[in-house]
C-alpha cells in the first residue's frame, strides 16, 4: 500500500487525485496526510474522502510524523518549488501540479534537490495522455511527414473558461507566472513530447485587452454582482458547483479567499492575449498562440514536416463521434486517422494518467513526465514572459544541458 499527502486541499486536488484514489485505487493507495493553511477546506478532505487523513498546517512536520511514500504538490503555483524541495530533502517522491514552477532559479533549486536525494518528481501532464495527442505522437514517430520543421499550434479558451482565471490568485504573476507558464505550458510540453526535442530559444509578444478592464460595468464578486446575468464569463460549470461551493464559499472566513473576484477588477496584472515563437535544437520552429476571449473553446495544430504535413483541429462545437487527424503527404495521398472521443476529465487525459501513475500501467510511448520535462516546458514559458518584458530573443541551450 502506497502512502500518499497531499499539500494544497483545492478543487483541482479533491477531483483529480483525491476522489480518484478514493474510488478506483483504494486497493494500493491510501491518503495519510493533508496539509492547508485553511483548516476547514481541509477537513472536507477528511469528512469525504478519508476519515483517518491527518490534518497538519505545518508540512514539516506532516512529512516528519506520517513519512509518506510520496507528496502531491497541489499549492499555487508560486510555492510549488517550496513544497517540492522539502519533501526531495526528506527523501520522498513528489508528483506535482504543472507547472513545474513558475522561475528560472526555483528549476535550478529543484533539479539541484533532485539529484542530490536520489528521488523522484513526476509532473501530471495530462495532454500526453489524451488519445489524440498519443495518436498524433504516434503519427509524427511513423515518419509518414517525414521531419517536422514547422508547428502551428492555436489555442482558444472562451469567456467562461479562460475569464475563470482571473477570478482567482492565477490573475497575479507572482502566484502562477501567468498564462503561459500556468496554461500554457501543458501545450509546450506536449509540443516537446511530440518532437522528441529540446527548445533552444524563445521569443514572444503579449497584452491584456479584454479583461481587467475596470471601464467595463462590473462588480466586486461574481455571485454578488447586478450583472451577472448578462456577464459573459459568468459560469459555475454546473456539474462542479456543489463542490466549489463547499471548498471556497464556506472555508473562506478562514483565510479571506475569494474564488469569484471580477474579471474586469483592474488588480490583475497577467496577459490575456500572447504568441510565442520557439525554436528547437534540431530546427523545427513552433508559432504558438494563446487568446482567452473567445466565444468557443478548442484548437488548431499544423506540423509540417520533410515529406508532408498534419492537421488536427479540435473545437468544443464539434460534436463528431471521432477526433480525426489528416496527414497530406508529397506522393498527394491523404491519410485520415479517427480517434475516438474519451470521456472524462480533459478528453480523458485525467484517467489515463492516473491509471498509469497509480495502477502501475507500462509506458512505451513515454508519457510519463521527469523533471526535465517540466524544467523545458516551464522554461518556456518563464522565457516567453522575460522576453516580452525584455523585448529581446531567450536562449535556453546552455541553462538546459546543466538540467539534464
Amino acid at each position: 500500500m502506497k502512502r500518499f499527502v497531499i499539500v494544497g486541499a483545492g478543487f483541482r486536488c479533491y477531483h483529480m487525485f483525491a476522489k480518484t484514489i478514493r474510488d478506483r485505487f483504494s486497493d494500493r493507495c491510501k491518503l495519510v496526510g493533508v496539509c492547508d493553511p485553511n483548516y476547514k477546506r481541509a477537513q472536507i478532505y477528511i469528512d469525504t474522502i478519508d476519515k483517518d487523513m491527518k490534518y497538519y498546517e505545518d508540512f514539516d512536520k506532516m512529512l516528519a510524523e506520517l513519512k509518506p511514500d510520496a507528496v502531491l504538490v497541489t499549492t499555487p503555483d508560486g510555492l510549488h518549488h517550496k513544497y517540492i524541495i522539502k519533501a526531495l530533502e526528506a527523501g520522498i517522491d513528489v508528483y506535482t501540479e504543472k507547472p513545474l514552477t513558475t522561475t528560472k532559479e526555483n528549476c535550478e533549486a529543484i533539479r539541484d534537490a533532485e539529484r542530490k536525494s536520489g528521488k523522484k518528481v513526476t509532473i501530471t501532464f495530462n495532454c500526453r495522455f489524451v488519445p489524440y495527442f498519443a495518436k498524433l505522437k504516434e503519427v509524427v514517430n511513423s515518419g509518414i511527414i517525414g521531419t517536422p520543421l514547422s508547428i502551428n499550434y492555436d489555442y482558444h479558451l472562451p469567456y467562461t473558461h479562460g475569464g475563470d482565471y482571473f477570478k482567482r490568485w492565477h490573475r497575479h504573476m507572482e502566484k502562477s507566472g501567468g498564462m503561459l507558464v500556468h496554461k500554457s505550458t501543458h501545450h509546450f510540453d506536449v509540443m516537446n513530447w511530440i518532437l522528441g526535442d529540446d527548445p533552444e530559444s524563445v521569443i514572444a509578444q503579449a497584452n491584456r485587452v479584454y479583461y481587467g478592464n475596470d471601464d467595463r460595468p462590473h462588480g466586486e464578486r461574481c455571485m454578488q454582482c447586478q450583472y451577472k446575468e448578462t456577464c459573459t464569463s459568468f459560469d459555475w460549470y454546473e456539474d462542479d458547483k456543489e463542490d466549489i461551493q463547499l471548498l471556497y464559499f464556506g472555508p473562506e472566513d478562514v483565510d479571506n479567499y475569494h474564488r469569484d473576484h471580477c474579471v474586469f477588477k483592474p488588480d490583475t496584472d497577467i496577459y490575456d492575449n500572447m504568441s510565442v515563437s520557439v525554436k528547437y535544437t534540431r530546427g523545427a520552429i513552433l508559432t504558438y498562440t494563446l487568446h482567452m476571449f473567445s466565444p468557443s473553446e478548442g484548437f488548431r495544430i499544423n506540423i509540417t514536416g520533410t515529406k508532408g504535413r498534419i492537421e488536427f483541429n479540435s473545437f468544443d462545437y464539434d460534436k463528431g463521434s471521432d477526433n480525426v487527424i489528416v496527414a497530406f503527404t508529397d506522393d498527394k495521398c491523404v491519410h485520415k486517422i479517427s480517434v475516438p472521443k474519451a470521456s472524462g476529465m480533459h478528453a480523458g487525459g485525467d484517467d489515463r494518467m492516473l491509471e498509469m501513475f497509480f495502477g502501475d500501467r507500462p509506458d512505451p510511448l513515454g508519457q510519463c513526465s521527469t523533471s526535465y520535462d517540466g524544467i523545458k516546458s516551464a522554461m518556456i514559458g518563464i522565457s516567453a514572459n522575460q522576453s516580452i518584458k525584455e523585448g529581446k530573443r531567450i536562449e535556453l541551450t546552455e541553462f538546459l544541458k546543466k538540467m539534464k
